[in-house]
């Protein structure tokens, strides 16, 4: 058996290929950027092509640089940006570019009289709130536009870059449970929902275990000999496991372009009381843990817009020295609300606001308010969480690329009252595939010997006041109200 594997991680804005040695370390990484394609306001695609060929790119070059033997790559695992949705023909034809998850287009779609009237089912069903967020919605726009009548494969880009590394129509069940097509106390496609949203004729993917090998590949004649492609995880539940969130009680927040918190809740599912989504943790060893999550739309995605957008820093970086040079935003908020806000608000109407600006307002304020904004969406999902679960959380495991910004992780410490423990490595979700895939091929023995590898980087802890906290919380509840009673739109 080889002595390294290779995780793919098809994220939103790129495609990594990531190779890690057995101590969990990472000895190559290769990213390509693919591009965000906008045909409308709020509309955002990706060219499933493209990404394919990124992909292939990615990993010719990780062994390139490296120079590890390509015999010496025990399996190739995915993790994958979640609820992007595509269809696709038998031989691989996208029928549409890849609809991206941020993208809110299909909300007409959720409001059809047939969704209305089983809106109350689908969300018991399958742990989410109904929303144009998830795949569902998605894949029924595609079809009434993509000019394709029948024989279409469905899939989130897991699936597509499965069916295209070995010609198997797979997933996982923590991407199924993404869906809003998968029955999550049944643990199978939901025939009564996918035929509501108008897809009872596409080909659905066959649900495994996320430690599987489901097939070989040989990357188009790359690898000289075919190689397992063992290993898949949506990439927040990657992260999950990658963080060691494996007994009931431990959680997780995974900073990206946007941001996903989860709670595992043991192995039995129940519904949330405050419109948080119940999904499937993983299904592993032949058993299927469950988590309570809330989504953050825009987390990173604020500060590069912050950046790219409004010019007020060359890129997310300075956002940190930026934000120190003030004391406080001086009561300036900025709720981000540029696709609608998420849980637990569900709400794809309303949009950003700046709120509480002065005469003596300065663009560090605003970026500080920014950063700010980041830690109260944390709050408004941790806090319902842990009263749905009756739970205390001693500790939340922390991981992506902003978690290098200290002012932001000391702010969330102060913010939610708890530490926050940072993993050392920044590619959480591509090693929790990593380690998926090396338990399916017997690359590690189990998660004991994976339990060791943890490696820790720094721990924050509050230093606010609480009523402090509290005051600055209950200002960008006011803010937010304001929003939603439609002030915002």
């Amino acid at each position: 058996m080889g002595s390294y594997i290779l995780a793919i991680d098809q994220s939103t804005t790129t495609t990594k290929a990531i190779i890690f040695d057995r101590q969990g370390e990472v000895k190559g990484r290769r990213d390509v950027n693919h591009k965000q394609i906008h045909p409308k306001n709020n509309y955002v695609e990706h060219d499933p092509d493209e990404i394919w060929r990124n992909l292939v790119l990615a990993v010719k070059e990780v062994i390139k640089t490296t120079g590890i033997p390509k015999e010496e790559v025990a399996c190739l695992s995915v993790t994958n940006q979640r609820e992007t949705t595509m269809l696709w023909t038998e031989e691989g034809r996208p029928a549409y570019h890849a609809i991206v998850w941020q993208d809110v287009r299909a909300e007409d779609i959720v409001h059809r009289a047939q969704i209305e009237q089983n809106r109350e089912y689908i969300t018991r069903v399958t742990g989410l709130q109904v929303s144009p967020y998830f795949s569902a919605a998605k894949a029924c726009w595609i079809k009434e536009h993509s000019g394709y009548a029948k024989d279409l494969y469905f899939g989130t880009m897991d699936s597509w870059v499965i069916y295209k590394l070995t010609g198997r129509h797979v997933t996982d069940y923590s991407n199924a449970s993404r869906t809003q097509l998968f029955n999550i106390y049944d643990l199978k496609w939901d025939e009564k929902i996918i035929d509501l949203f108008g897809l009872k004729d596409i080909h659905l993917p066959e649900v495994c275990f996320s430690d599987e090998i489901y097939g070989e590949t040989t990357l188009e004649g790359f690898f000289d000999s075919p190689i397992p492609v063992a290993g898949d995880f949506g990439d927040s539940h990657g992260a999950l496991f990658a963080q060691q969130c494996w007994d009931r009680g431990m959680g997780k927040c995974t900073f990206g372009t946007g941001g996903s918190i989860m709670m595992n809740i043991g192995t039995k599912p129940f519904p949330s009381k405050n419109r948080l989504n119940t999904s499937i943790a993983w299904g592993m060893d032949g058993t299927v843990e469950y988590v309570f999550e809330g989504t953050i739309i825009n987390m990173g995605n604020t500060v590069k817009w912050l950046a790219q957008n409004m010019g007020f820093m060359e890129n997310s970086v300075q956002s940190q020295e930026l934000a120190q040079k003030v004391d406080s935003t001086e009561g300036v908020y900025l709720v981000p609300a540029f696709n609608g806000l998420g849980a637990p608000y569900w709400n794809s109407d309303v949009r950003g606001v700046i709120c509480g600006l002065l005469s003596t307002t300065r663009l560090e304020h605003v970026v500080r308010a920014g950063l700010e904004a980041i830690s109260y969406q944390m709050k408004d999902i941790i806090d319902p969480i842990l009263w749905d679960a009756h739970m205390e959380l001693s500790e939340l495991r922390v991981d992506g690329g902003p978690t290098n910004n200290e002012f932001l992780m000391q702010f969330t410490a102060d913010i939610l009252g708890t530490d926050l423990v940072k993993n050392n490595v920044e590619e959480l979700s591509a090693l929790g595939a990593a380690y998926a895939g090396g338990l399916a091929v017997g690359f590690w023995k189990d998660r004991d010997e994976i339990a060791g590898l943890r490696k820790i980087s720094g721990v924050y802890r509050r230093s606010m006041k609480e009523e402090q906290a509290e005051k600055l919380y209950a200002g960008w509840k006011r803010c937010v109200r304001m929003l939603m009673n439609g002030e915002g739109k």
